[in-house]
């Protein structure tokens, strides 16, 4: 059970880390609720609404906190699960059940990676970042993500979702 509350620390300060990225990105922005980002899943709501929506392997995101939130409890129940299984099932079956919880932990990981890259790649486009390829791949380490929105949010002017296209 020590592995579920470590996912669950996990997500959560990674949802907090990324959280206070956007609020600087929202502040910059002219939003009123700029300060509503710190609420855990707000943040990817806000992006959502920054972006204008985005394609994660050409299927369009509408509610990104939506799909960000049903990753996070997929994550979260299949390790439950996973876990249940070591102490109820027999030795020989419980590891191939982490075997399979590791494809769906894998999958919801790796729609998050590429949603994260989507997201960073429309943000960085509406904040005339100047080596924006270089930027996206230092997004791709996911951690460094909220340090970069940050760090353009302070430097850079955003121009309007009308100007971007």
């Amino acid at each position: 059970m020590i592995r579920v509350l470590y996912l669950v620390i996990a997500i959560l300060a990674f949802v907090e880390l990324y959280s206070v990225g956007v609020t600087l990105l929202a502040k910059k922005l002219g939003e009123k609720d700029y300060k509503r980002c710190l609420i855990p899943f707000y943040a990817f709501y806000v992006v959502n609404r920054i972006t204008g929506g985005f394609n994660v392997l050409t299927i369009p995101v509408k509610k990104y906190h939506f799909m960000v939130a049903i990753l996070s409890v997929l994550s979260v129940l299949a390790t439950v699960y996973a876990c249940w299984g070591d102490t109820h099932l027999p030795v020989e079956s419980a590891p191939s059940l982490w075997q399979i919880m590791g494809v769906i932990l894998g999958l919801c990981a790796l729609l998050f990676w590429l949603s994260i890259i989507a997201s960073s790649t429309k943000i960085f486009r509406r904040f005339n970042v100047k080596k924006d390829k270089l930027a996206v791949w230092l997004s791709a380490l996911v951690i460094t993500t909220p340090v970069l929105y940050a760090y353009y949010a302070k430097k850079n002017e955003p121009r309007s979702l009308k100007d971007m296209y």
